[in-house]
């Protein structure tokens, strides 16, 4: 029988909320954090996506064999993980400047990371998960 094995990357980023994974629009099941799953499907043409509340992957078309197994994998959007540290590490540094120094410029280093996250929630939330082909 035909399977497709989804492999969810471990990361930070959403990591207590499981993600939905639908095949030809049906939900076939849930994936956690780190997890590996496998969803038997037919022979032929279906498409892939994955979904964590308002947000979703881009759809992604799987052409697959009797007795084949198409491996992908799944996770945040690009990048998302140096990105949500870089946003951690400059709040971090805005509340140090702020305690020593008093000065109050650091947040406006954090704007770019809300502005890029901002972007993913809501124009971008077809692109918030990241599920490729292996």
């Amino acid at each position: 029988m035909p399977t497709i094995k989804i492999q969810r990357t471990n990361q930070y980023i959403n990591g207590a909320r499981d993600y939905k994974i639908y095949i030809d629009g049906q939900k076939v099941g849930t994936i956690a954090n780190g997890e590996l799953k496998q969803f038997e499907t037919t022979a032929g043409e279906h498409t892939v996506v994955a979904k964590i509340d308002w947000c979703k992957s881009p759809e992604r078309l799987l052409v697959i064999k009797e007795g084949e197994t198409k491996e992908m994998s799944v996770g945040g959007f690009k990048n998302s993980s140096w990105i949500m540290r870089i946003a951690g590490g400059l709040i971090a540094v805005h509340f140090i400047l702020k305690a020593t120094m008093d000065v109050n410029f650091g947040l406006v280093l954090v704007i770019p990371a809300f502005l890029l996250i901002g972007y993913y929630i809501t124009i971008g939330r077809t692109k918030y998960l990241s599920l490729t082909e292996l």
